[in-house]
């Protein structure tokens, strides 16, 4: 166990193993209220949140926080567990490596400013959230990788990637909103005390920053679906249309071939002179006659000017 000592609070840092300490440090007026929860503790890795405030400066905050989870596989997950306080608290399976060293050194220069446990845990989450943060800005950047290969490249790749960062989006909304939920809690909780220091205004806003984030880049990511929807629905229209129309402008040489190509004994046009020539005539022009009818109606106008504007493009003339 380690133990990290304030100015009139202290933070109790334990590892997975010494749930017996960590029992040990619940008040036995809290136990009855913590017993479930903490029959739980550290196996189970689950969000919850629940506090006792009976007694007025003796409240107490605990619960658990899925403060790490991977995107590809469920139970791939790290929980901590807190009991927290207004002079201590404890967490428990915290790994504390998840922190560089540089946000290490600020965390403890913070915490030396706090006056009591509840603002040292705000400070804890703050700290938390400004790795999360660093995640945003490292899915921002692969975000606008996908939204310039959706401009480029609009294939099926694309679509199970959009598919994927939507994803990791709800994964990180999860983190923070969990993280928001605490830090409601804690104003609960500790509802005498005033939350109007630096450090507990600061983890706030870096809170509310998050899920801000989150929701630009969910629209962002909700409009990149929605236009792959019009796109493959408007590909389909296009196929539809070609195959439509190609079709119909051979239905006189497929009626044609079929009629010529039965086996009848008695078929008067077998013993025409020029019957090939008159069959070839035949076929060419009533499939001339279809295509002028389909192109007067326009229904093969757009079809054909998106095929010019393709070759244009290409340099073909």
């Amino acid at each position: 166990m380690r133990v990290f000592q304030g100015e009139g609070w202290t933070w109790y840092q334990l590892g997975p193993h010494e749930k017996t300490k960590a029992q040990g440090l619940i008040q036995p007026d809290h136990w009855p209220g913590c017993r479930k929860w903490f029959q739980g503790v550290p196996s189970t890795n689950i969000n919850c949140l629940d506090f006792n405030v009976a007694a007025q400066d003796r409240e107490a905050l605990y619960g658990s926080y899925i403060y790490d989870q991977a995107p590809e596989e469920e139970q791939n997950r790290s929980a901590f567990h807190f009991y927290l306080t207004k002079n201590y608290f404890f967490t428990m399976n915290l790994d504390l490596s998840v922190f560089e060293e540089l946000g290490s050194r600020r965390m403890h220069e913070q915490l030396m400013r706090c006056d009591d446990a509840a603002e040292a845990f705000l400070v804890l989450l703050g700290e938390l959230m400004r790795v999360y943060l660093k995640e945003l800005e490292h899915f921002e950047v692969q975000l606008g990788k996908l939204r310039w290969g959706f401009h480029h490249d609009n294939n099926k790749s694309i679509i199970e990637l959009i598919h994927k960062r939507r994803h990791e989006l709800l994964i990180m909304r999860s983190l923070i909103l969990s993280m928001k939920k605490i830090g409601m809690g804690v104003k609960e909780a500790f509802v005498s005390k005033d939350f109007d220091a630096t450090e507990q205004r600061r983890t706030f806003c870096e809170i509310d920053r998050g899920m801000g984030l989150i929701k630009e880049y969910a629209n962002e990511i909700n409009y990149l679906l929605h236009s792959e929807e019009v796109v493959t629905s408007h590909r389909g229209n296009e196929i539809f249309k070609a195959l439509t129309i190609f079709t119909t402008i051979f239905t006189p040489m497929t009626s044609f071939g079929a009629l010529w190509g039965m086996n009848f004994e008695v078929m008067p046009e077998l013993s025409l002179k020029y019957g090939y020539l008159f069959s070839l005539i035949l076929i060419f022009s009533s499939t001339v006659l279809v295509y002028l009818y389909l192109r007067k109606k326009g229904w093969t106008g757009d079809l054909l000017k998106d095929k010019k504007r393709y070759m244009k493009r290409k340099g073909f003339f």
